[in-house]
C-alpha cells in the first residue's frame, strides 16, 4: 500500500478544495499552491526546527535528512543513513523527531528499517561545530525490553512498519508502530501485549547519554515495569498503521488530544 505516502498533500489538497466550496467564493479567490522547494526524491516527512523557525527538514525514503534554510534547499544533507537501511514499498527512513532541548543537548532521534527490514529508533547529535550537520559517529540505537532486548523491534512482514515519530505535549518520545504487515493482522500482533507491534509507544527519553536503552519508561504511562502482563513502553493497543499522527496543542488552546492517520485496510481509513 503507498497511498499514505501522498497523506500530507492529500491533506492540503482536500484542505484547498474544502475552502473552494464556499458560497461567497473569497477563500476561492485568496488561496493558491506554490511551490516552497523543488529537488527532493521520495519525501516522505517535512518538519520544523523546534529551535529557528527559519529551518525545515525533509526525509527523504531512501535515507537522508536534507535541510532547508530561509527557503532554500541546501545541498550537503544534514544527515545520510542510507547505507544502513532498506528501501523501497514501505521500508525506509520513515520519521525524524527534535526533542524540546534540542538546541541545548543537540539530540533528535530518527526511526528507519534496517537492512533487514526491521524497525530502529536511533538518537544522534548534531554537529558541536555547525547545526546543519549531524554528528554521524553519535549513533546510539534504543534498546528495547531492558538489559536483554535488541536494540530494534523484529518486523515479520515488509509493510505495516508506522515509522511517524513525535515529541508529545509533556515532552515525551511517541512511537507510532504498524501491526508488523501482510494484511488483517494474520498473528494478532496489534492485540498482543507482549508485541510493540500495532501500539503506539511512549517513552521518556530525557536521560544521559550513558544509559544503556536511551530512555525509561515515563510514570504516566497505564503499564509500568514490573507488570507481567503486559510491555510498558505501550500506550495504546490497537493499531494497523499509524503513519502520522499530531496533537491538538494545549499551548494553541487545543484539549491535547491526538489525533492519528492509521491506514485503513482496502476501502477505508
Amino acid at each position: 500500500m503507498t497511498r499514505h505516502r501522498f497523506a500530507g498533500a492529500c491533506r492540503l489538497v482536500w484542505f484547498a478544495c474544502l475552502l473552494g466550496i464556499l458560497p461567497n467564493g473569497e477563500a476561492s479567490a485568496q488561496l493558491r499552491l506554490v511551490p516552497y522547494v523543488s529537488g527532493l526524491t521520495l519525501p516522505v516527512e517535512f518538519i520544523q526546527d523546534p529551535s529557528n523557525r527559519s529551518i525545515q527538514y525533509v526525509l527523504e525514503q531512501c535515507g537522508t535528512v536534507r535541510v532547508i534554510l530561509n527557503g532554500t534547499l541546501l545541498a550537503p544533507p544534514f544527515l545520510d543513513v542510507s547505507p544502513i537501511i532498506s528501501c523501497g514499498g514501505e521500508r525506509g527512513l520513515l520519521g525524524i523527531a527534535f526533542p524540546p532541548d534540542s538546541a541545548t543537548s543537540r539530540r533528535f532521534y530518527i526511526n528507519y528499517t534496517n537492512a533487514v527490514g526491521d524497525t530502529v529508533v536511533s538518537r544522534f547529535l548534531r554537529s558541536a561545530s555547525n547545526p546543519l550537520v549531524a554528528d554521524p559517529t553519535s549513533r546510539f540505537d534504543l534498546r528495547w525490553g531492558g538489559p536483554s532486548g535488541q536494540r530494534f523491534i523484529a518486523q515479520p512482514y515488509a509493510n505495516h512498519n508506522g515509522g511517524h515519530i513525535a515529541f508529545g505535549p509533556e515532552g515525551f518520545l511517541y512511537i507510532g508502530m504498524g501491526d508488523g504487515g501482510s494484511g488483517n493482522d494474520p498473528e494478532n500482533r496489534a492485540q498482543n501485549p507482549f508485541s510493540l507491534l500495532g501500539k503506539m509507544l511512549r517513552i521518556d527519553v530525557n536521560v544521559t547519554l550513558a544509559n544503556p536503552e536511551g530512555y525509561v519508561i515515563p510514570p504516566g504511562n497505564p503499564y509500568q515495569p514490573g507488570n507481567p502482563s503486559v510491555l510498558p513502553e505501550i500506550w495504546a493497543f490497537g493499531l494497523r498503521n499509524p503513519w502520522k499522527f499530531s496533537w491538538d496543542l494545549p499551548a494553541l488552546g487545543g484539549t491535547a488530544a491526538m489525533y492519528i492517520g492509521d491506514v485503513g485496510q482496502s476501502g477505508w481509513e
